[in-house]
């Protein structure tokens, strides 16, 4: 383990419960938005989901304000983007579904590979076509 490493655990190791400082995924989500928000990703952007398999974009926030880019940003989002980027770069499906905790035959999980294929896709059609 690299030597910051030892010495943060062992900054934060004397008389608790937890090793490591605790907190919460609410609270965890928000600062991501925040940093999302100081980097500029304030893009209006749609919001669509599924009602009872009809379509259905969502426009504003209940309380009138519109959809930003970095009000989508959540611990999720950073799982599904590690998810496929970790496929694009061509890691095996089984190590990445262990990775991301994800269990074999998940409908969640073959979402990821679907688009990582496509991505592949495009880039060998680009590379045959050049």
């Amino acid at each position: 383990m690299p030597e910051y490493a030892v010495e943060i655990i062992q900054r934060y190791k004397k008389n608790k419960l937890f090793l490591l400082p605790r907190f919460q995924l609410l609270t965890l989500n928000k600062n991501f938005r925040k940093i999302g928000e100081l980097a500029g990703w304030t893009d209006l952007v749609q919001k669509k989901r599924r009602k009872r398999g009809i379509l259905k974009e969502l426009l504003k926030f209940k309380d009138g304000r519109s959809y930003r880019f970095c009000d989508h940003i959540s611990s999720h989002t950073m799982r599904r983007t590690a998810s496929t980027t970790l496929l694009n770069l061509g890691m095996p499906e089984h190590l990445v579904r262990k990775i991301s905790g994800h269990v074999a035959g998940s409908k969640e999980f073959f979402k990821y590979v679907q688009y990582s294929q496509n991505y592949i896709d495009q880039k060998w059609k680009r590379l045959i076509q050049n």
